[in-house]
C-alpha cells in the first residue's frame, strides 16, 4: 500500500516520498516509489521540486497547482540586516508626492503593495524575469516600504492576470486621466506604435510588416500628451494590425474617458482618407506627415517643386534651413493645407553621394534627376492654416513618443516578454505603462532644473547612483547609511530630506 513519507532534516525543512509497504518472507518491508521534494503545506499535500509547485495524492496522483491555488512564500526568508536603501526609498517618497499615486495604488484594492513594488521591480532592476522578484524584493528598503507585498512567482502571476482585466483596467484610466486634467480634459495628443516581438501563443502575436521590418509581435499603441509628454494611455491589438486601422479606435476610446483631443500630431502611418475625413467631421485639428508613395504627395510635387529653394520659402529650423511651400487644397471635400518641405541639410549631406552612386551603378542621367530632386524632401498635412514658423516646431513634439518608448523598452522592461496568456500580458502591459509615467514625471522634473548635475543625470544613472547607498535594520530602526555626494545631489534637486532613522514598530519584518 503506498502512502506519503515525511522525514524533517536539522534545519526544519521537511521532505517527502511516496513509499509502499509490502510484504517479504514473512516481514513487511518499504520501499521508496518517487521523492516530492520539499513540503510547503502538509495539510493541502503542496510539494515544491526542481523549481516546480504541485499537489499529490495517493489516489489523484500530481496535479500542477494553479497560480492563485496557493500564495504563502516557499520559504520563510532568513532576515537581511543591510538592504538597498536609496533607490527603494526614493520611488516611494516620489510616487506618494504624484498625483496620480492614488489612482496606482487603488488599481487593485488588497494587492497595492505588490502591485507598487512590481513597479518598482521593472525600474529598479535591468530586465529581470519575475521569478527573481522576491530575491530582490528581501534585498531592497521595498521590503520596508511596502511590508505588505507578496512577491511570490504564483501571487504575481495571479497579479499579472487581475491588471489585465479589462474593468480593472478602465477603472484605473477613468482615475489617473481625472488626475492628468483636474480642471480641463482638453488635450493635444501625439499617436504612435511599437512592435513587441514575442514567441508565446496567443492570438494577438501575429506577423507583421511594418516599415519592412518583419516580426512575429504584438503592436501596442502610446498616446502622449503633447504639452508635457505624458503617457495618457495604452492599448493593443494583434502584430499584423495596421497603423491606419487603429486611429479611429484610439480616438474614440479616449473620448469615453471623457478626453476631449483638441490637436492629433500623427506619423505617416496613420493617414488615410477615411482617418482623415474622420479627424475633419468630428472637428479633431490634425497634423500628420504624408508618405512619397500617397497620391496628394504625388500631385503635390508636380507643381511645388518648382522655385521652393528661395529666399521667399527659406525658414530657419533651429540650426537646420527649410524650405516650405503652403499649397491649400480639398481633402475628401474638406479645406486642407498641405507643405512641402525641403530640409537643406539633408539634400546637401546626399547630393554628392547620389551622383557618385549614378556613376558607379551606371544610371541614366534622368534617373539620377528623379531621384536628387526627391532628396530631403516630405510633405506635411494639416487641416488648420498654420504659419509656416510654427509648423516644424509643433510637428517635432513628436519626438516625445519616440522618447517615451525608449523608457518603457529600456527603463519600463517592457521587454522582452515572460507571459503566455493575454490576460498575463495586457497585466505586463500594464505594469510597464505605470513604470514608464513615474520614469517620465522623473524626466520631466530633471529638464526642468538648471544645475548641471540634474542635467548629467538620466532615468537610469539615478538608479544606479540612489542603489550605492544602504540600510542597516535593527529590532526597532532602520538606520540608513551616510549618502554619497552624487546621492545626496538627487535628493536635493528632488527637494528631499532623508530620514536619519526610519522606526520598524508597524513593519512585520
Amino acid at each position: 500500500m503506498a502512502y506519503i513519507h515525511y522525514v524533517p532534516n536539522p534545519n526544519g525543512t521537511v521532505y517527502a516520498s511516496v513509499c509502499e509497504s509490502y510484504r517479504e518472507g514473512g516481514h513487511v518491508k518499504t520501499r521508496r516509489i518517487m521523492a516530492l521534494g520539499r513540503v510547503i503545506d502538509k495539510e493541502k499535500n503542496i510539494f515544491y521540486q526542481k523549481g516546480r509547485m504541485f499537489q499529490y495524492t495517493v489516489d489523484n496522483g500530481r496535479t500542477e497547482v494553479p497560480a492563485d491555488f496557493y500564495t504563502e512564500p516557499l520559504l520563510p526568508s532568513k532576515e537581511k540586516l543591510i538592504l538597498d536603501f536609496g533607490d527603494g526609498w526614493f520611488f516611494k517618497e516620489f510616487l506618494e508626492r504624484q498625483p496620480f499615486y492614488d489612482s496606482i495604488a487603488g488599481i487593485l484594492p488588497g494587492e497595492s503593495d505588490t502591485v507598487l513594488s512590481l513597479v518598482a521591480f521593472r525600474l529598479l532592476t535591468c530586465k529581470t524575469a519575475n521569478c527573481h522578484a522576491k530575491f530582490w524584493y528581501e534585498g531592497n528598503y521595498a521590503y520596508l516600504g511596502f511590508p505588505h507585498a507578496n512577491m511570490t512567482s504564483q501571487n504575481i502571476a495571479r497579479v499579472l492576470k487581475k491588471l489585465g482585466d479589462e474593468e480593472v483596467q478602465r477603472r484605473f484610466f477613468n482615475s489617473y486621466i481625472s488626475c492628468l486634467y483636474p480642471g480641463s480634459n482638453a488635450a493635444g495628443i501625439l499617436i504612435d506604435s511599437t512592435g513587441v516581438p514575442n514567441a508565446t501563443k496567443m492570438n494577438v502575436t501575429q506577423v507583421s510588416n511594418h516599415n519592412g521590418d518583419i516580426n512575429r509581435e504584438v503592436r501596442v499603441i502610446y498616446v502622449i500628451d503633447r504639452e508635457n509628454g505624458m503617457p495618457i494611455y495604452f492599448r493593443y491589438v494583434a502584430g499584423n494590425i495596421v497603423d491606419v486601422s487603429t486611429l479611429i479606435t484610439t480616438v474614440g476610446e479616449l473620448q469615453q474617458y471623457s478626453v476631449s483631443v483638441s490637436q492629433a500630431i500623427l506619423d505617416a502611418g496613420y493617414f488615410s482618407e477615411g482617418n482623415a475625413a474622420a479627424l475633419f467631421e468630428s472637428g479633431i485639428p490634425f497634423l500628420t506627415r504624408i508618405a512619397p508613395n500617397k497620391t496628394i504627395f504625388k500631385e503635390a510635387i508636380k507643381t511645388g517643386l518648382e522655385g521652393l529653394m528661395s529666399q521667399e520659402h527659406a525658414y530657419r529650423y533651429g540650426k537646420r534651413l527649410v524650405f516650405i511651400r503652403k499649397m491649400p487644397m480639398d481633402v475628401c471635400s474638406y479645406r486642407g493645407y498641405l507643405y512641402l518641405c525641403l530640409d537643406e541639410d539633408i539634400y546637401l549631406m546626399q547630393h554628392k553621394k547620389i551622383f557618385l552612386n549614378g556613376i558607379d551603378e551606371g544610371r541614366s542621367s534622368s534617373e539620377t534627376d528623379k531621384v536628387l530632386t526627391q532628396t530631403g524632401l516630405f510633405a506635411l498635412l494639416s487641416s488648420e492654416d498654420m504659419k509656416e514658423d510654427d509648423l516644424l516646431p509643433l510637428y517635432y513634439t513628436r519626438q516625445q513618443v519616440e522618447q517615451v518608448f525608449d523608457i518603457t523598452k529600456n527603463y519600463a522592461d517592457l521587454l522582452p516578454i515572460r507571459v503566455q496568456t493575454e490576460e498575463s500580458f495586457a497585466g505586463h502591459l500594464m505594469i510597464s505603462f505605470i513604470a514608464t509615467l513615474v520614469a517620465q514625471q522623473i524626466q520631466r522634473i530633471l529638464l526642468k532644473k538648471r544645475s548641471r548635475k540634474a542635467k548629467e543625470l538620466n532615468g537610469e544613472s539615478i538608479w544606479s547612483y540612489l542603489r550605492s547607498q544602504k540600510c542597516k535594520i535593527y529590532d526597532n530602526y532602520a538606520i540608513p547609511q551616510e549618502p554619497r555626494k552624487e546621492v545626496n545631489a538627487i535628493y536635493n534637486i528632488f527637494k528631499m530630506d532623508m530620514p536619519h532613522k526610519i522606526p520598524l514598530e508597524h513593519i512585520e519584518v
